[in-house]
């Protein structure tokens, strides 16, 4: 069973015409709702959101510290 990834849902809200940017790659979709629908093998970010020719571009990229867990302070904190 392969691990699939959603997008940000704040997508759906976009009632215009989407385009979704990954590197060199463009995919259109009529609205927000159906690039939201979409499920990604990997994990994506939206970097940057902007219009053009009454088209909302949304530039993804890869989300790569999906499991980078920071605590406070250096060091791991004991209760003991």
């Amino acid at each position: 069973m392969a691990l699939t990834y959603k997008l940000d849902s704040v997508l759906k809200k976009i009632t215009s015409p989407v385009i979704l940017e990954i590197g060199d790659a463009m995919e259109e979709y009529p609205d927000g709702n159906a690039a939201y629908e979409q499920s990604f093998d990997k994990f994506y970010a939206i970097s940057e959101i902007c219009s053009k020719d009454s088209k909302v571009y949304v530039v993804l990229k890869e989300f790569d510290r999906l499991n980078d867990v920071t605590w406070c302070g250096e060091e791991q904190a004991t209760f003991f």
